[in-house]
């Protein structure tokens, strides 16, 4: 298998992505669809390269592009709501000036600066240097934004497998391997392994289109509220003390209000409940049942559903009355979405498996 086929399924899957947009993920998805094709591009360099210069030298233009195309697809992803600035274009200003040099070479076959021979000498160096340089700088904040945001879910969200963007946490370690195997491949040529690279780019290739083809909505929510979400995980990040949303009468008819729903309507049984959800059932604003929870219960969104998602499951897996259930079975009855979502947070708040759990209580 040669680089072109990889170089093909990226430049498909941006075409598929493409055409694939949704409203509310329009921005996210495009900016990754256009980091789809410069990956592409950047892939089919390796079967041109020598044969067709011109082309090479364009296309290499697109590889200043990898980096940010992917890093504003992960903005988009994890704001709620994020306006592209003028200020924002500061990030292409490195494919900008490469792009000028590149096709200012191939008109007058010269460069429009005159450089000092001894910098024309170490000019494709620099070029290599600040392109990595580039990757690992926009790699580091990608990494610190998805490391981020998996807190940020926990505020409003009840089932998070599904809009934590943990594949694309490992994207990013993905392409950190791909940068140390280009590092090693220049240094060691002739290792075996190396002629196997254009497998693993299409197999990676696969793995993305699985991913980013069901990735759905992660901010499902009337723009007001979308505005009001942004501001809580602004809040959450701020180290500023606010001026309490709740006095103490408040907050104590509140919690009894919020008791008596969560007893009574048992909305932590629907898998996909959100903050929005949860507080139009008590007729307040998100804004205020967050309060309510981070800062006079001490407890995030997610851990305060999960709670009684436990306790339900306790409660199912010491019945008589439903045996018939398997444990996955059980999982689904207490509002969990999948079976790790259910063991992983069973083990962590009960502190073992629910199996366990089971067995230990059938003891006689």
């Amino acid at each position: 298998m040669d680089y072109s086929f990889a170089a093909g399924c990226f430049i498909l899957l941006s075409f598929v992505v493409y055409i694939n947009l949704e409203h509310n993920t329009k921005n996210a998805k495009t900016w990754f669809g256009s980091f789809l094709i410069c990956v592409g591009l950047a892939l089919i360099e390796q079967e041109l390269y020598g044969k067709y210069p011109n082309f090479v030298a364009l296309s290499e233009c697109s590889r200043f592009l990898i980096a940010p195309c992917l890093y504003f697809s992960i903005v988009y992803f994890t704001h709620p709501k994020y306006n592209f600035s003028k200020y924002d274009l500061l990030h292409f200003i490195p494919f900008s000036i490469f792009t000028f040099f590149a096709f200012s070479f191939l008109i007058q076959n010269k460069y429009p600066i005159a450089l000092p021979a001894q910098l024309s000498k170490y000019l494709g160096t620099g070029v290599f240097l600040t392109l990595r340089l580039q990757i690992i700088v926009y790699w580091t904040m990608s990494f610190v934004l998805l490391r981020r945001h998996r807190k940020n879910v926990t505020l409003f969200s009840s089932e998070d497998a599904s809009i934590n963007l943990n594949w694309l946490l490992k994207l990013l370690f993905v392409i950190l391997a791909i940068i140390l195997i280009g590092m090693l491949r220049s240094k060691f040529k002739g290792l075996l392994g190396f002629d196997y690279l254009p497998v693993f780019y299409s197999f990676a290739c696969g793995a993305i289109a699985y991913y980013i083809l069901q990735q759905k909505e992660i901010y499902p929510f009337p723009d007001t509220v979308k505005t009001e979400i942004q501001e809580i995980i602004e809040s959450n990040h701020s180290k500023k003390s606010t001026i309490p949303r709740l006095n103490a009468e408040e907050t104590v008819l509140l919690k009894s209000k919020l008791e008596s729903i969560m007893e009574s309507e048992k909305p932590y049984l629907q898998s996909d409940i959100n903050l929005y959800q949860l507080a139009e059932k008590l007729s307040i604003s998100t804004h205020d049942l967050s309060f309510l929870l981070n800062s006079s219960l001490s407890i995030s969104f997610n851990s305060f559903i999960n709670n009684y998602r436990i306790n339900e499951a306790k409660r199912l897996l010491m019945s008589k009355k439903h045996t018939f259930l398997s444990i996955e079975g059980i999982g689904y009855e207490s509002g969990f979405s999948s079976k790790s979502a259910f063991f992983t947070c069973f083990k962590k708040v009960v502190g073992c498996s629910p199996l366990e759990f089971k067995k230990n209580h059938d003891k006689p």
